[in-house]
C-alpha cells in the first residue's frame, strides 16, 4: 500500500481503506466496539439478574451469575434486589442456602415495602427460617402483605389467624396497621 486511504475498486466504487495500527487502537480502547457496558443502575443490574436466572435463548441460565446480579441491586437498597437475593439464600440459588441471610434481605425489602418480601418475612416467622417461630409476627407480615396487594398472603394470614388467640389477632392488626401507616 503506498499510505492512500482511499482506493477505487475493480467495480468501480470507493473505498476508504482504515490503516492496521487505527484499527488496531479503536479496538483496544473500546471504540471500534458494539459491547454494551454493565448496569450501574439498580433496575437494569435486576434485569442482568432475571436474564440469568430463567434464562434465554443466547444466554443460559445461571443462578451464581443471577445472584450476583441480585447482590448489587441490594447492596444499592432496591427493595426488589433485596427481595431476589433473599429469595437466592432461601433456596440455596447461586449462593449457599442460608436461612439467617434470606431473613435478612426479606427483612430489608419488607421494611420498604415490597409486598413479596413481606409475604416471605412471614413466612420466615411461621417456619422458623433464620429467626425463632413468631406466629403473632407471621400474621403481621402476611397482613401487610395482603395490603400490599400480594395474592398469596390473605390466605396465608387467614389460615394463621386461627392458631392465634383473638387478642394476638389484634395486636397483630394493630401494629400492621401501625407499620402502614408509617410507611405511606
Amino acid at each position: 500500500m503506498n499510505g492512500s486511504l482511499l482506493k477505487l475498486s475493480s467495480f468501480g466504487t470507493l473505498t476508504v481503506l482504515v490503516p492496521f495500527a487505527l484499527t488496531t487502537a479503536l479496538f483496544l480502547c473500546g471504540c471500534a466496539s458494539q459491547e454494551k457496558k454493565d448496569p450501574t443502575d439498580s433496575a437494569g443490574q435486576i434485569k442482568m439478574g432475571e436474564t440469568y436466572f430463567f434464562g434465554t435463548w443466547k444466554i443460559p441460565k445461571n443462578d451464581e451469575t443471577a445472584a450476583e446480579w441480585y447482590r448489587k441491586a441490594a447492596l444499592q437498597g432496591d427493595p426488589e434486589g433485596e427481595y431476589h437475593l433473599g429469595i437466592c439464600y432461601a433456596r440455596g440459588l447461586g449462593v449457599p442456602k442460608n436461612e439467617a441471610l434470606a431473613f435478612k434481605w426479606f427483612s430489608r425489602a419488607a421494611q420498604e415495602g415490597n409486598a413479596s418480601a413481606q409475604y416471605e418475612l412471614g413466612g420466615c416467622y411461621r417456619l422458623a427460617q433464620g429467626v425463632r417461630t413468631d406466629l403473632p409476627k407471621a400474621y403481621l407480615w402476611y397482613n401487610l402483605a395482603a395490603a400490599s396487594g400480594n395474592d398469596d398472603a390473605p390466605e396465608a394470614r387467614d389460615a394463621l389467624a386461627k392458631r392465634l388467640t383473638e387478642d394476638e389477632v389484634r395486636q397483630a392488626q394493630r401494629q400492621s396497621q401501625e407499620f402502614w401507616n408509617k410507611s405511606k
